[in-house]
């Protein structure tokens, strides 16, 4: 059995094997990268990119598991794939959507709309807050994690000041995940998107 990961940076490969191997995964991994698909996405919009990643999945068949790991081409990767492919963040949003008030935080732009539209779906309707943490994704190309992480967590709390009701969050794109720990203390559950997506694509491999 092999799961296949799509992702839009190089980073993502070691952290993903890292997630499959706790969690027992006795499967092969397969990494593919793809970085021009969320540069393009990000300058041109997502359709750009639809034919590409229709191409990609049509590489697959329906005994493949497919995991894709960007957020901002999450709905477009749902709407193009079967029930053997999963965007990262579903798992996450469903799991936020039994909270009452849920917090996004974002640090591109174009996973703003894709995410939101993700947590509405599953919260039937309701609008969570998003908090754009936008000076950290500089410290990200620059590969600076320790201050990606930092920003990040900087960002959320001063949103929690002013959003005090909050009694949950969302890492809403893979790449944030390191902040989590920076945030053990903020007083609500943090969800990050790697470990809940990794969890569910074994599920879908094994079924």
């Amino acid at each position: 059995m092999t799961i296949t990961c799509l992702h839009t940076g190089q980073s993502h490969v070691d952290g993903f094997t890292r997630l499959f191997a706790a969690e027992g995964w006795e499967g092969a991994v397969e990494h593919i990268v793809r970085d021009d698909l969320l540069s393009r996405a990000q300058t041109d919009g997502t359709e750009a990119v639809a034919a590409d990643v229709a191409a990609l999945i049509a590489s697959f068949t329906q005994e493949d598991t497919v995991l894709c790991t960007c957020s901002t081409l999450g709905t477009l990767v749902e709407r193009l794939g079967g029930d053997n492919v999963l965007r990262i963040d579903r798992p996450a949003m469903e799991a936020a959507a039994s909270y009452r008030s849920v917090m996004l935080a974002i640090c591109l732009e174009s996973t703003r709309g894709p995410s939101v539209a993700l947590f509405q779906d599953c919260a039937k309707g309701r609008m969570p807050d998003v908090v754009f943490c936008e000076d950290a994704w500089l410290y990200f190309e620059a590969g600076d994690m320790p201050d990606f992480n930092r920003a990040i967590a900087q960002s959320v709390g001063a949103a929690m000041i002013a959003a005090p009701q909050t009694d949950c969050i969302v890492l809403a794109q893979a790449s944030m995940q390191g902040a989590a720990p920076y945030l053990m203390d903020i007083g609500v559950p943090v969800l990050a998107t790697p470990p809940l997506a990794v969890r569910r694509a074994i599920k879908i491999a094994r079924r």
